[in-house]
């Protein structure tokens, strides 16, 4: 089945994609489904560690004293965690 969705975007970048689907020989609507899902893909397929350096900024640099205070061993303790652990 086929959905027809409205969408807002600045005019600029509407001419920016559009000249670009017409050198491609790409409809509009292909090129965002495409583009779209190539975007969904990458971001699925990130590690955890990747997903969390590029979604969560870093501590405060008192809240890194205090987990330096911790002396925790990240290298020989815990349990490696995936994405879908998390999720």
């Amino acid at each position: 089945m086929t959905l027809r969705k409205n969408i807002t975007i600045e005019e600029e970048d509407f001419l920016t994609i559009s000249q670009h689907c017409k050198k491609v020989g790409k409809t509009l609507s292909e090129f965002l489904r495409e583009a779209a899902l190539d975007i969904i893909a990458k971001q699925e397929q990130l590690d955890l560690y990747d997903y969390l350096n590029k979604n969560i900024s870093f501590v405060s640099a008192q809240e890194q004293r205090e987990f330096d205070e911790l002396d925790l061993d990240f290298e020989t303790t815990g349990k490696a965690l995936t994405l879908d652990d998390i999720l």
